[in-house]
């Protein structure tokens, strides 16, 4: 991505100082999680979404067909009906109408659509005012901001704020009572309602066979807009269209739960031409108590392309219901009026590609943490992270690279030069270490370790300490003898993948995931030609680099004569065996070539609960007391939950205490924690917060990212909890496996591990008795 503008890390600075900003979007949001889960639990959600998916893929695929049959079917019932193809059509098509009947007051109802096209300005500019009465659309206006999400426009608001914006407008103390604020709204909009020479409204679907609006509302204002002034016009994205009211109430199951969290909105609202009645005569008359005019705005806008693009065209699947702004740890930190242009959110960086071009979501997608939670949350099931990371990749191409960023990984992509650079970074980086390991700061890199110790590279990676396990030398030597009891893989063959990560940052860590796949009676061997996934290129949008690191790494895989391939990162996991199909999706050969390697590839965790199915053990003390952290990779995109804790509990022993939503991310996200260390030191300060509220001695977790991140983040304050690989853990508790096998005074075997292998937990970052 281009270096980012100073007028946006201006803006990114201010909301981070924002501290009553932050409250209010994680009381809110966090409240809104719980209430989701609750209103979700007595249906079947993947049922669900998949319906909706397959019912929205089939409408978009007949768009062209279903806006025609649209047009007639509303003309036919009374309605005007234009096709605008860009924004400015929309816009000119409205505004000549407000002047040609002489409209003086405009009322709204809530309409991202409108908000798309900046409408409000062209009325304005046409001579009508414009009053919003969607609640938080009202509380924007008067605020002079736009909305920062798209449910809830102002989310970013505490109660305080918005009695202090109240009072100062009206003149008059308004407390910061939710129930006397909601009142003051009703008192001061209802003239306007009156008093409107015309209502805009948005709508949450289009029924091509009858020509219906479909509009869903809480608080009653979409009626009193689309029923009481003379004329209505409803600007409708074409992608809000679908062919039959069967295809209505599914939307209607699926869009409360995932924007409101409640089972159904208030009110349902079908707007099937102008109001009209036949009482006299059955003489069809038009304009009885509601609109003699309906005209809808049927609005393009790059939809008829992005339905053509396959790297975006999923996006038209959205139904606007804000969940993955909800679970969005940047958004929380900072709201949509950061994360994302007019469409805020995750699913808001690719929409604005679409709608409003790449320079206007050049800054905003890099806020993106790739931490896939929006994926597991969206509806219709859009793969929300891909999409935003190819829209980056566009940015990278057509805007380009900052310089660093770009020679770093130019280096890197080769795997001979990037060994030497990383040997040189570990040598330089070695004075500016303390005893620990960790670099307190460093002078050229600005605030990137004020809030979070960086984690200096081994002088010794990985791959020089695992020299004795080529495939010639491993395959060479039996199997070794398992200390786990009942392990099923007792004599198999696993290449062991590390990741750049552990390779050259965390190389205890391999170690000890060596130490356990031995325990469990495998002859583990090191691919000496492995060097990076490539994921590191991809988050960046470098496409060139990650491809050709990709295909190194297929390369390095596929020739290894092994039963598994296994791998301690879960995001070296989700790169090989999810991303590189979409990688590699115009070079069908590599394509396969991947989906083979992927067939042997395993993470640790689901290697030792599926594969190697261990049970309990013997040991010679309870385990200690440990939290989980599960890492976005792990529960996002593997689906891990139950696998680890039966590992910790059932199978090493341990007790096990919850911190409060585990998956929340802990703000690494690759290169993003040093693109933006205050954000991600904020996202990493609630995980700390709710880790050290368990009270547990020992986070857990099975990511060398998020271990990076978190043990940075306890060094750095001076906090005595500990964070921990599974893997480690499972490698101390051997020590004991191994006492009770053998002798008071065994330790763990290392089976051509050389004696550094061993964890030691006299170590500062050892773990904790």
């Amino acid at each position: 991505m281009p270096a980012r503008s100073k007028a946006f890390q201006r803006a990114l600075d201010a909301a981070l100082d924002n501290q009553a900003q932050r409250q209010a979007l994680e009381r809110t949001l966090t409240r809104y999680r719980q209430r989701r889960a609750e209103a979700f639990a007595e249906v079947d959600f993947a049922a669900l979404r998949a319906d909706l998916r397959r019912r929205k893929e089939a409408a978009i695929a007949r768009l062209p067909e279903l806006v025609e049959q649209f047009q007639h079917a509303a003309e036919a019932v009374g309605a005007t009906v234009f096709l605008a193809r860009t924004a400015e059509d929309a816009r000119r098509y409205v505004a000549e109408l407000v002047q040609r009947l002489g409209v003086r007051l405009v009322v709204k109802s809530k309409s991202m659509a409108t908000e798309e096209i900046r409408l409000n300005e062209a009325l304005e500019h046409a001579g009508a005012r414009v009053v919003e009465t969607d609640l938080g659309e009202w509380i924007v206006q008067l605020a002079g901001e736009r909305p920062s999400h798209l449910i809830g426009p102002a989310i970013h608001k505490s109660r305080e704020q918005i009695a202090e914006l109240f009072s100062r407008v009206l003149g008059r103390p308004i407390p910061p009572d939710p129930p006397q604020l909601v009142q003051v709204a009703r008192e001061e909009l209802r003239r306007a309602f009156i008093e409107a020479d015309m209502g805009i409204t948005g709508a949450n679907a289009a029924i091509a066979e009858t020509g219906t609006l479909v509009i869903v509302t809480n608080e009653g204002n979409a009626e009193l807009v689309a029923t009481l002034p003379p004329v209505h016009v409803a600007v409708v994205g074409i992608d809000k269209i679908v062919p039959t009211l069967d295809d209505v109430p599914p939307l209607l199951r699926v869009l409360p739960r995932a924007g409101a969290a409640q089972k159904l909105t208030v009110r349902v609202l079908f707007v099937t031409g102008p109001t009209r009645t036949a009482d006299i005569e059955i003489q069809l008359v038009r304009g009885a108590h509601g609109p003699r005019e309906l005209h809808i705005v049927l609005l393009d806008n790059g939809r008829f392309a992005a339905r053509e693009d396959p790297d975006l065209s999923e996006a038209l699947l959205c139904i606007r219901c804000g969940a993955c702004s909800n679970v969005c740890p940047p958004y929380q930190v900072v709201s949509g009026h950061l994360f994302g242009h007019i469409y805020t959110g995750p699913i808001g960086l690719p929409l604005t590609a679409i709608h409003h071009g790449l320079e206007a979501v050049a800054d905003p997608q890099s806020l993106c943490v790739s931490c896939n939670a929006c994926e597991t949350v969206c509806p219709v099931a859009i793969p929300i992270p891909r999409l935003i990371l190819d829209v980056r990749a566009r940015v990278a191409e057509q805007l380009g690279l900052p310089f660093m960023k770009r020679a770093v990984l130019e280096r890197w992509s080769d795997p001979a030069r990037g060994d030497r650079w990383a040997r040189l970074a570990a040598f330089a980086a070695a004075p500016f270490a303390d005893r620990d390991g960790f670099i307190h700061s460093l002078p050229f890199v600005n605030g990137a370790t004020s809030e979070r110790h960086l984690l200096a590279p081994a002088r010794r990676p990985l791959r020089d300490q695992l020299r004795h396990l080529t495939p010639q030398e491993a395959l060479a030597r039996p199997a070794p003898e398992p200390l786990f009891a009942g392990s099923k893989v007792v004599g198999r063959t696993v290449a062991f993948f590390p990741g750049c990560l552990i390779d050259r940052l965390l190389p205890e860590m391999g170690r000890a995931t060596v130490e356990v796949l031995e325990a469990c009676g495998c002859r583990v061997l090191f691919p000496p030609e492995q060097h990076c996934c490539g994921l590191v290129a991809s988050n960046a949008g470098d496409r060139r680099h990650a491809l050709e690191l990709a295909r190194q790494t297929v390369e390095a895989l596929e020739r290894i004569e092994a039963d598994w391939i296994v791998t301690p990162s879960t995001s070296c996991y989700a790169a090989i065996a999810q991303d590189y199909q979409h990688l590699f999706r115009n070079e069908p050969a590599w394509r396969e070539r991947a989906a083979r390697v992927a067939e042997r590839l395993i993470d640790f965790v689901r290697f030792l609960d599926q594969v190697a199915q261990l049970g309990p053990q013997e040991w010679t003390r309870p385990g200690p007391v440990v939290t989980y952290h599960d890492s976005c990779q792990s529960a996002n995109a593997l689906g891990l939950r139950d696998q680890p804790r039966r590992l910790l509990t059932e199978v090493l022993g341990c007790q096990m205490v919850e911190m409060q939503e585990s998956s929340f991310c802990c703000g690494f996200g690759g290169t993003f924690s040093l693109d933006y260390p205050r954000l991600s030191a904020a996202i990493l300060e609630r995980k700390l917060r709710t880790a050290a509220e368990t009270g547990a001695p020992l986070i857990v977790a099975d990511n060398p990212g998020c271990l990076m991140q978190i043990r940075g983040g306890l060094h750095a304050r001076g906090n005595p909890q500990r964070a921990v690989h599974i893997a480690e853990l499972a490698a101390e508790r051997l020590a004991d496996l191994a006492r009770t096998l053998r002798d008071p005074h065994a330790n763990v075997r290392s089976h051509g591990v050389d004696a550094t292998s061993q964890i030691d937990v006299s170590e500062p970052r050892g773990i904790p008795q």
